[in-house]
């Protein structure tokens, strides 16, 4: 059987049943509020305090990157132009060595025989060029 609905306005104590639960919800929604915003807050200097700690830790390893870069750039340099002063020390001696070869050869040669002088050793170089072709005729590959 269905119930009938009651058309009566709710008394006094029934008012007073459903303020006080009322009361009593806004009550925990005020708790739970504060506790929401105690919560966030906690967060908040956690995510801070990381931030700060994380953000040291960081610049910390990037001067520690930079220390390292820079001593290996130093030691690439200082290997570099060990290698150069070799290397420029060498070319030294073999031109040191030419100049005094070609200074012995031209010793005897005075200065009216120089254009046959070039003249020969032009005409020594086509000589081995065309040796050259004929060889890579010969040879291909």
């Amino acid at each position: 059987m269905a119930r009938a609905k009651s058309t009566k306005t709710p008394t006094r104590t029934a008012v007073a049943a459903r303020s006080g639960s009322l009361a009593e919800v806004r009550g925990s929604v005020q708790r739970l509020r504060a506790e929401g915003q105690r919560f966030v807050q906690g967060v908040r200097r956690e995510t801070e305090t990381f931030a700060r700690r994380t953000r040291s830790q960081l610049e910390a390893d990037v001067r520690k990157v930079r220390r390292e870069l820079r001593s290996r750039a130093d030691a690439s340099l200082q290997d570099l132009e060990s290698r150069g002063r070799r290397v420029v020390g060498a070319l030294e001696l073999q031109i040191s060595r030419l100049a005094g070869g070609a200074q012995r050869g031209l010793a005897g040669v005075r200065l009216g025989e120089l254009p046959k002088l070039a003249k020969r050793i032009e005409s020594l170089e086509e000589r081995i060029m065309r040796l050259e072709r004929q060889l890579r005729r010969v040879l291909p590959g």
